[in-house]
């Protein structure tokens, strides 16, 4: 593709970063005789009749358990506070060490108190679910990185420390003493560049045409959620990498966050709640059976970060995966649990791995039919060019960055088959866009055309049902309308 030969390299950088972690920025050392004996949490153990019918076994056991760790002094390893953060039901604190680079202190458990509305706080609604919190594995972060290694995701490298009574943290002992949390740098990449979030990085892809997605590496990440069960996967829980060629800025994927891996619960609630209103509690199984319910609150996400990718592209890009985690890696990632958790739950993680990951050819491919039925395909506020060819069963859409009226750099492609997918939204955004269906185009494929604000060109010569969206205020011009409706607001 002409502007994108850089992105061959691109890929073998992302595919190599898996091995950076030998000159990564390692965990700050800490004497081995300092540790402490401690537990997750105590407050899921010894469930009544009650609790194990409707609210589930869970991992229960796996709170409750005493396990050896070593212990957080802020200042004997260099760190200074920089801010209290977190979300509704963790709190967290950003970190600095001597050589200046950013940490986040994130607690293990949570407080479900100030994720409920005011009416809840204080009632039977609230024990519930704060009891859900252990359907949750508090030690699954720890294996992820063992994974995101073998598929070449770029991730934090969390350790769970215990923090004491600690006079250093002043006013915020009380938050975080006698808790078990989590320790990881804020930007992993490996040039140790910041990183943006999903909201810039959004904004940066609808101003400009030389910010671009590579979403081969956003779909290894999604992959990974997959394959872990890790239902809650919005915004938030991104960040991004940029690596600049050509002119060019490309974004990768960091997943970040990950306190619902391996979630599962076999209590009557949630299986009412599942079936009633949140259907990405289907919990961690044995197969991808349900893995567009697991989705659903991914299902934005996708569409936006990875309607550039076929299905020859999803279908080669999980073989990869597939090939990546074999029953070594998945039993070397599984085995990072602390050694008092592992007999309780890591030989069923394990089993449940292997037969996920044999499912995902059959059950990713479902998944991106599901999501291939109907793609926006949007360009930027600067003026681009979308040009539609093919005849048949197969339809090509490219997009060019427009240089005085004529292509420029080609900033996408993607062929559509037509039993697949059903409509083609291709949105200008802002900018003076140029729209063309080419004479030889022939497809049952439905095709959206909005210009937005400027004056946009339309030359529909194909034999296509096409409808074109646009604003009345503008001088539009619409050079041919083979098959076309125009609505004009």
């Amino acid at each position: 593709m002409k502007g994108l030969t850089g992105m061959r390299k691109i890929f073998l950088f992302l595919l190599t970063v898996s091995v950076y972690t030998s000159s990564f920025p390692q965990m700050p050392d800490l004497p081995k005789s300092d540790s402490v004996i401690w537990q997750a949490s105590n407050q899921y153990a010894d469930p009544s009749f009650f609790k194990r019918i409707f609210l589930g076994k869970n991992y229960r056991k796996e709170w409750e358990t005493p396990v050896k760790l070593p212990v957080f002094h802020l200042k004997e390893m260099g760190f200074k506070i920089r801010e209290l953060g977190g979300g509704q039901q963790t709190k967290s604190l950003r970190l600095e060490d001597k050589s200046g680079k950013e940490w986040a202190l994130r607690t293990i458990d949570k407080d479900v108190e100030k994720a409920l509305p005011l009416f809840l706080r204080n009632t039977i609604a609230e024990k519930i679910t704060q009891d859900m919190v252990s359907a949750a594995h508090p030690y699954a972060p720890l294996t992820i990185t063992a994974l995101s290694n073998a598929m070449g995701i770029i991730a934090p490298k969390p350790k769970i420390y215990f923090v004491p009574i600690d006079p250093d943290f002043d006013t915020l002992a009380g938050i975080f003493g006698n808790k078990l949390c989590l320790l990881e740098q804020r930007e992993p990449t490996p040039d140790r560049s910041k990183t943006e979030s999903t909201e810039k990085v959004l904004e940066e892809i609808a101003e400009e045409n030389d910010h671009l997605i590579i979403q081969k590496a956003v779909l290894r990440a999604r992959l990974l959620d997959m394959l872990i069960g890790d239902w809650d996967r919005h915004s938030d829980q991104w960040a991004w990498g940029v690596i600049e060629q050509n002119g060019v800025d490309y974004y990768y994927a960091i997943p970040r966050d990950r306190d619902q891996a391996y979630f599962y619960s076999e209590g009557l609630l949630v299986k009412i709640a599942r079936k009633i209103a949140l259907p990405h509690l289907v919990g961690f199984r044995k197969d991808l059976s349900k893995l567009r319910q697991l989705n659903n609150k991914s299902l934005q996400f996708d569409n936006v970060f990875l309607n550039g990718l076929d299905k020859q592209q999803w279908e080669t890009t999980i073989k990869t995966v597939q090939d990546s985690l074999t029953d070594a890696v998945i039993f070397k990632a599984v085995k990072q649990l602390p050694p008092e958790v592992y007999p309780i739950s890591g030989p069923e993680i394990e089993m449940k791995l292997k037969g996920r990951r044999d499912d995902l050819l059959h059950a990713g491919l479902k998944y991106y039919d599901f999501i291939a039925r109907n793609v926006t395909i949007t360009g930027t506020e600067q003026e681009e060019i979308f040009k539609i060819s093919g005849n048949n069963k197969e339809l090509t859409v490219k997009v060019f960055d427009q240089k005085d009226g004529k292509e420029g750099r080609q900033i996408y492609q993607r062929t559509f088959i037509s039993s697949e997918t059903f409509q083609i939204t291709l949105s200008g955004l802002n900018g003076s866009d140029v729209f063309i269906i080419e004479e030889n185009a022939s497809t049952e494929i439905k095709i959206k055309l909005m210009g937005g604000m400027g004056k946009d060109i339309y030359n529909i010569k194909g034999n296509l049902f096409n409808t074109i969206y646009d604003n009345s205020s503008d001088e539009n011009v619409i050079e041919n309308r083979v098959n076309t409706r125009v609505k004009i607001k």
